[in-house]
């Protein structure tokens, strides 16, 4: 019983260690620590906080996952993606604190159809595993968000 409660445990810490971490792409190194459980089979701990850059004001948008391929990015408020448009399957909100510091990523151009927010400091490194879709009224509502962002908005809260 004893065996079956820490191996459990063990388990436990791990799911939430998985589910928890900080991004490990270009966002920063990211290192692995091991704990040890008395009678169970080893299993990853808290991973120490990634050495990631403070925030810049930019919202980062790339072709691939975990920052692979071309990339976008931008300081402000952007009506169409242009060479991004459809494209992008990571996006990291790397905005300031405060006032506008929440995107919004709308469906289509010029802010219209639906959307989704992506909060300060956050980052979906893979759109297409995340299965994030759209969510508010308009064109695109419940269509997933890999590759169908067309413009962004800075905003206070979403």
């Amino acid at each position: 019983m004893r065996i079956s409660r820490a191996l459990t445990t063990a388990l436990t810490v791990a799911a939430l260690t998985l589910l928890t971490a900080p991004v490990a792409d270009a966002r920063g190194a990211v290192p692995e620590a091991v704990a040890v459980v008395p009678g169970a089979a080893t299993a990853p701990a808290a991973v120490a906080p990634a050495a990631v850059p403070g925030p810049d004001g930019f919202l980062y948008a790339w072709e691939h996952p975990h920052a692979g391929g071309f990339h976008c990015r931008w300081n402000g408020e952007n009506a169409n993606w242009a060479g991004c448009r459809d494209k992008v399957s990571d996006v990291w909100n790397n905005g300031y604190p405060g006032v506008a510091e929440d995107v919004k990523l709308y469906r289509d151009t010029d802010w219209n159809g639906s959307w989704v927010c992506l909060h300060q400091g956050h980052s979906i490194p893979d759109l297409g595993a995340s299965g994030l879709k759209f969510f508010s009224p308009g064109h695109g509502q419940g269509e997933l968000v890999n590759d169908r962002v067309g413009s962004h908005l800075w905003v206070s809260a979403c």
